[in-house]
């Protein structure tokens, strides 16, 4: 009898605790809640202005797969923010293309990659090799022209498919 006692009792200790800490974490979430959505659009508009310049940014409608959101930027081209499964997690990317349906910038808005490896999308040399491309892009693994990141293989893919999404959205759109 005593047995049943005392796993009754660690039962709801530990039951207790649990609902503790769900109650707390539940509670900090709902206060952080509109400083983390400022943060993050803070940070969409930084990639918007770093793959495009432009005054104004016009929604565009967006049904595609991966498409999150997609904008016209002035007369010069289209921002498309994709959202595409990397190694870790999910990659959130802004692509700026240009009206010659070109890639004029990619911005890595978020990401759950591998400290030290896939995490290095977000490096400029990595980015840079998107600038000025069209069509069908692939790494090199792949027969493309993209350089993988080194033990990376699967975020680099995964950026590149985030890159085909916005310029095949842009192609539709266009």
């Amino acid at each position: 009898m005593k047995d049943y006692k005392y796993i009754l009792r660690l039962t709801l200790t530990l039951l207790l605790i649990t609902a503790v800490v769900a109650g707390l974490l539940g509670l900090v979430n709902y206060l952080t809640e509109d400083r983390i959505q400022a943060l993050t659009d803070e940070k969409t508009k930084t990639a918007m202005r770093e793959v495009l310049p432009a005054q104004t940014y016009e929604p565009i409608e967006t049904s595609a797969d991966g498409v999150t959101a997609a904008y016209r930027a002035d007369d010069k081209g289209y921002v498309v923010r994709v959202s595409v499964s990397g190694f870790g997690g999910m990659i959130d990317m802004a692509v700026g293309i240009d009206n010659d349906r070109k890639v004029c910038g990619v911005y890595i808005i978020g990401h759950s990659e591998t400290s030290g490896l896939g995490a290095n999308c977000v490096r400029d040399d990595f980015r840079a090799q998107y600038i000025g491309a069209e069509g069908e892009l692939a790494v090199t693994k792949d027969g493309g022209t993209i350089d993988a990141l080194t033990g990376a293989t699967v975020t680099s893919r995964a950026v590149t498919q985030g890159v085909n999404l916005a310029l095949a959205f842009v192609k539709e759109v266009g």
